[in-house]
């Protein structure tokens, strides 16, 4: 059982704390994060802090996927709180009592837990109070008889009318002096803030601290009280999020293999055949699981036997075909003038294949790759890519890959397939990219790349077929790039 513990301001000393333990700490989480910790069956993890302004909070999605595979997921005092307080019906386990306040109604704010803070470098040094901090202090203060209860609420019913990185001590001081407190009670107010304010976010944070320790030590002998495995289906976004988040080790560093994907989507001369026989062999291997047929032979002719099993196509051997203009969406007129219907209806299966609605064959086609020596090959034009972009933008300052034509991208794309532009979108389809502007956005990194060293960006999938042969344009200037290959640089202004 693995163990990660994601926290920063609530607890800024836990690498400390946890020295002696087996726990991996980890900074506040944002979206994304928790796929690409990519934690087993088994593992759990702990949330406490999370970004939520300057990047995306952690999505709901992301911890119910984790729920699904059987990941223990505990929450407590900040953002792990208020996750733990949405998501505890469907398994997520909450620590602490700002959990159980959210959770039954008495704090409702989500930037009741907020505060500005300083980086992870700098101890998360705090800049502002979080107010369910401050409410706790503010009771004590009541206890103490500090504060009556009207003043003490209307502290912080305008503490709360500001926006979160203005609350602070003393700011409530300040407020306390405006409201016309008494200055007894303004010093003891202000003595208690700064000897004995509440700090309820940490206490809490601890607890889960506790939680974890105690699950590691009864794991050997109770490995399901915390298990719990949501039933909610993943969507098409999880997907997406979960192959954004899948990277690969390589000499540069890590490297997102939507990237890799993408680069042998564009530029593997032979990837048209790659993803037909991708998608057949799905349509073949479902057939087998689904339709209790005993084929195994990734043909078209299968594709097409299932494809009718399933009511998406007619039989072609049909003197009955019926109305099949559906097909003018998927194919060129010169495409349905002279191909043979039934390569007609199998360019019409590997063009509209999708695993379920709106989830492409993304994850398929990097599972097969990653086997193949053309996975490495792409993923040093991946890096090669961003030497030159950032060599581009260091010679341009104002230089944006958004900002390239993407009239220019199609027409390069469209000459290095060898198809018509009007087309474009329809080859794109045979490469397993869903359309004109994924085509465009998949394109821009590599532009640069490909227009000045169109030799380097000569792949195959089937490293046993030679490679076509392609001549340099344009008059680059070479310079060492981070791939220890050499790539030419677009010429200034280019």
């Amino acid at each position: 059982m693995n163990q990660y513990l994601l926290v920063g301001p609530s607890l800024p000393d836990a690498p400390d704390l946890l020295a002696a333990d087996d726990i991996t700490v980890l900074p506040p989480v944002a979206a994304g994060d928790l796929l690409k910790l990519a934690p087993r069956q088994g593992d759990v993890v702990g949330i406490i802090d999370g970004y939520f302004r300057q990047t995306r909070a952690v999505r709901h999605k992301e911890i119910l996927t984790l729920l699904r595979s059987g990941v223990t997921v505990l929450g407590a005092a900040s953002m792990g709180a208020l996750r733990a307080a949405e998501l505890d019906t469907f398994g997520m386990h909450g620590v602490g009592r700002i959990y159980r306040d959210y959770r039954e109604g008495r704090l409702t704010a989500d930037d009741e837990v907020a505060l500005l803070h300083g980086q992870a470098g700098e101890g998360y040094r705090p800049v502002s109070e979080a107010l369910v901090n401050i409410r706790a202090t503010l009771r004590l203060c009541i206890r103490d008889g500090i504060l009556d209860e009207p003043t003490a609420g209307h502290l912080i019913a305008a503490l709360a009318r500001r926006p979160y990185r203005l609350r602070s001590y003393p700011e409530l001081v300040q407020l306390a002096r405006e409201t016309g407190t008494p200055a007894p009670q303004i010093e003891a107010l202000k003595q208690l803030c700064a000897t004995r304010a509440v700090n309820l976010k940490r206490e809490d944070a601890l607890q889960l601290v506790d939680e974890l320790r105690t699950l590691r030590k009864s794991h050997a002998n109770d490995t399901t009280r915390h298990s719990s495995h949501s039933t909610v289906a993943p969507t098409i976004y999880v997907h997406r999020w979960q192959l954004l988040a899948r990277s690969v080790d390589t000499e540069d560093g890590r490297t997102a293999e939507m990237s890799v994907l993408r680069v042998c989507q564009l530029f593997a001369h032979d990837y048209p055949d790659f993803y037909r026989d991708l998608v057949f062999n799905h349509l073949v291997h479902e057939c087998a699981t689904n339709c209790r047929t005993q084929h195994t032979e990734a043909t078209l002719d299968r594709a097409l036997e299932h494809a009718q099993h399933r009511n998406v196509i007619p039989d072609p051997r049909s003197s009955k075909l019926g109305d099949l203009s559906f097909l003018d969406l998927w194919l060129t007129p010169t495409e349905r003038a002279s191909r043979p219907l039934k390569d007609q209806l199998g360019s019409f299966l590997v063009r509209s294949f999708q695993l379920t609605p709106g989830a492409p064959a993304d994850g398929l086609a990097l599972d097969a790759l990653r086997r193949r020596p053309v996975f490495t090959a792409a993923a040093k034009l991946v890096n090669a890519a961003k030497s030159v972009n950032a060599h581009a933008q260091r010679t341009e300052p104002t230089f944006d890959i958004h900002t390239l034509s993407a009239g220019r991208i199609s027409i390069h794309i469209s000459e290095r397939w060898g198809a018509e532009a009007e087309s474009l979108q329809l080859h794109a389809l045979d490469r397993g990219i869903g359309s004109r502007d994924v085509l465009i956005a998949a394109a821009r990194p590599y532009y640069l790349l490909s227009r000045y060293n169109p030799d380097l960006m000569d792949l195959r999938i089937d490293q046993r077929k030679l490679p076509r042969a392609s001549g340099v344009k344009g008059a680059p200037v070479m310079t060492p790039c981070a791939t220890g290959a050499r790539v030419a640089q677009p010429p200034r202004g280019a």
